[in-house]
């Protein structure tokens, strides 16, 4: 039995996103129940937005550095999730009965692998999930790096440790 089951419209849905952004990281949720995607909540990436550094609640050292970047070189910081956006994602799960199942983002210029930051923040994240009453999720990255031809794949990664997912597409 597979790990997760997610529908391929939801998946051309994440390629779909992760062009739009390019060369933003985009970000969101997929969610559902009994291991099967049935929901997408696309969650803004604040990296990606003009004035980013007004947003969020990065520090002052971090603001200035942000300010200082072009739009290409905030690219490469890779992705913030809205809280906003995210906290209404987590209220429609729980209001709709579903299960957070896997948080996603692309490379626009890299392989479908978890990164070293990925990963920590995956690694980061193991406890908080825990304490805001959401299980550990699935992490799926989608690559653009041979566009167009989009490459998906999907993790778990605990503990610092990454395995691939078993996933039934349908």
């Amino acid at each position: 039995m597979p790990d997760l089951s997610i529908p391929q419209h939801i998946l051309d849905q994440i390629v779909t996103h992760a062009r739009e952004l390019a060369p933003f990281e985009c970000c969101g949720l997929l969610a559902g129940t009994n291991k099967t995607v049935t929901h997408l909540y696309r969650i803004t990436n604040i990296v990606a937005v003009e004035g980013a550094e007004k947003l969020s609640t990065f520090d002052d050292d971090k603001v200035a550095h942000l300010e200082r970047l072009s739009p290409e070189e905030r690219a490469e910081i890779a992705f913030v999730m809205d809280m906003g956006d995210f906290s209404a994602a987590k209220k429609d799960i729980r209001k709709n009965g579903l299960d957070l199942q896997v948080v996603y983002h692309s490379h626009p210029k890299d392989p479908a692998r978890p990164s070293h930051t990925d990963i920590k923040i995956a690694t980061d994240y193991e406890e908080i999930w825990e304490r805001i009453n959401l299980p550990v999720p699935a992490y799926l990255l989608v690559s653009l790096m041979h566009s167009p031809a989009a490459d998906i794949r999907t993790y778990w990664i605990a503990g610092g440790k990454v395995r691939p997912a078993d996933v039934h597409i349908f």
